[in-house]
């Protein structure tokens, strides 16, 4: 995966905010998500991805018992084609989350690659001409484990994003590139491949374990533990 520069960036967090249950006991993992990228490629089209970063607005870990505090973080611009994965670590004492709630929004990141915008994608087609995608698009997305009720495996949780999924309408391999000989989607240029693109938000998005907290997913963990609602 080839980098972008300036324009990618990696991001790791870890959050230390208290809990009401007190400080994490030193023998204890703690609750983590690592959040990648399932794959660097569209395969319906052909489009290789160089890089791509969201910004999620909030992601709060909800625990299965509704007297103890939510806990996670806000304001977590996230390159999702670093290794490893950005992830974010939260210094708590409870163990037991049933539900992971996202919020992705445009931020107000100082990072060329999210300048006032929600999602940026940058790749090539198969005939090597560039693409660009530039949205603002506003998701809230919950994760509920099933059965309900059931508790996550917080400690090795994986917030996985499929790009199939969120170009299957946006026919970017179709599009004519502008004079500079790119195809430019955002509000203002080919507009009716970002709607399409914004639309398909939520469905580019699932919960899975990574068993063994590599950092990667193998074929038997590409299982999703939770879809949002």
């Amino acid at each position: 995966m080839r980098s972008l520069g300036d324009v990618f960036f990696g991001f790791a967090a870890l959050a230390t905010v208290g809990c009401s249950s007190g400080d994490l006991p030193p023998t204890v993992d703690p609750p983590e998500i690592q959040i990648s990228a399932l794959d660097g490629t569209v395969d319906d089209q052909s489009l290789g991805i160089d890089g791509a970063a969201i910004y999620i607005q909030k992601l709060t870990f909800i625990p299965c018992d509704p007297q103890a505090a939510s806990i996670g973080t806000t304001a977590f611009p996230v390159d999702v084609f670093v290794f490893p994965p950005s992830s974010l670590a939260l210094d708590t004492a409870v163990s037991d989350y049933c539900s992971i709630h996202v919020e992705l929004a445009a931020g107000t990141s100082t990072k060329l690659a999210l300048d006032a915008a929600t999602v940026h994608v940058a790749g090539s087609r198969e005939d090597g001409t560039p693409f660009d995608v530039t949205s603002t698009v506003a998701a809230k997305l919950d994760f509920v484990s099933m059965p309900i009720g059931k508790p996550l495996a917080a400690t090795k949780l994986f917030l996985g994003v499929d790009f199939d999924a969120w170009f299957a309408d946006a026919d970017v391999s179709g599009a004519e590139p502008d004079d500079d000989g790119a195809v430019v989607v955002n509000a203002d240029s080919n507009a009716d491949l970002l709607a399409p693109f914004d639309a398909a938000t939520t469905s580019a998005f699932a919960l899975y374990v990574d068993e063994n907290r590599d950092g990667t997913l193998t074929d038997d963990e590409l299982e999703p533990v939770a879809r949002p609602e």
